[in-house]
């Protein structure tokens, strides 16, 4: 497709040469198209990714990696982080199972129980720092997603209502609510500023306000993945990499070994299978 859409860039240009050879503004245009073209051509070509680490882990789940590269994974619905030869826990038996884990902000490390209905946030050595049961506080719901935003603020689904709201944990109130969402969600990833959700065809992102800023269409996702402003998505096939906007994708070779979940920063992507934590480079992208 890339090769394609050059080749008609092409045509299009000596056309228009064609049509005006004196004309300075058409001369100008046709060298824009064709940079264009050359920069999707570039960027839609398939990159590799080299193995640099494994690591076997022993748990039920890995959850991810932190800014500083600090491993994060739950036995036994105890969660753990390691951080060089230390290793820190939190454990509260009776919420249930833990759902998701947030490490946007590591010295604000989100937990979720979607059983109890409850949030705990903990500190960088895991100790607790807050708990909320949305099932006890004035402004009652039911919660099926939850993410960091900035400050005091958190990304939350109301299944009761079905939309997206941003909510302050410290106040417990909401201040911002989106329309209702009418597709189903499967799921759920935010950083400070937005959020996206996987429907199952197609992804929709919003920003802090509740309002859509991007929506696009791609079939058989496995799972995806969020930094900064970038989305990481894993299909049958392969892996693409999105910048701030749909319309910017590198697709990457995808590793021949079998794998849900994976998470990557600036440098690397870290991929989960069979209690093995691979980590490949990745190439220089802007953010």
């Amino acid at each position: 497709m890339p090769l394609i859409a050059f080749g008609l860039t092409l045509i299009v240009f000596k056309i228009i040469l064609y049509i005006d050879e004196s004309s300075m503004l058409m001369r100008l245009l046709s060298l824009f198209f064709l940079l264009i073209s050359i920069t999707t051509s570039l960027n839609a070509q398939e990159q590799n990714l080299r193995l640099i680490d494994s690591l076997t882990f022993h748990g039920d789940r890995f959850w991810g990696v932190d800014i500083y590269d600090r491993f994060y994974f739950s036995e036994k619905n105890v969660f753990y982080k390691t951080e060089n030869k230390q290793k820190f826990q939190f454990q509260d038996l009776q919420l249930g199972d833990l759902e998701s884990v947030d490490l946007l902000n590591p010295l604000k490390i989100l937990l979720f129980y979607k059983e109890a209905n409850t949030i705990v946030i903990l500190d960088n050595r895991l100790n607790e720092i807050n708990r909320i049961n949305f099932g006890v506080i004035s402004d009652f719901k039911t919660v099926d997603f939850v993410g960091v935003s900035k400050d005091n603020l958190l990304w939350i689904f109301n299944a009761d209502i079905q939309q997206l709201e941003l909510f302050d944990y410290q106040k417990e109130l909401t201040q911002n609510t989106s329309l209702p969402i009418n597709q189903e969600i499967l799921h759920f990833k935010s950083n400070y500023n937005f959020c996206w959700f996987q429907h199952s065809d197609s992804f929709t992102k919003y920003n802090i306000t509740g309002s859509v800023v991007d929506r696009f269409s791609l079939k058989g996702v496995i799972s995806f993945a969020t930094f900064k402003n970038q989305v990481m998505v894993q299909t049958e096939s392969s892996l693409n990499l999105f910048e701030k906007d749909s319309h910017q994708r590198t697709p990457f070779k995808k590793p021949k070994i079998t794998f849900n979940q994976f998470y990557f920063n600036a440098q690397n992507l870290y991929i989960c299978s069979s209690k093995v934590i691979y980590t490949y480079k990745l190439i220089a992208v802007n953010n």
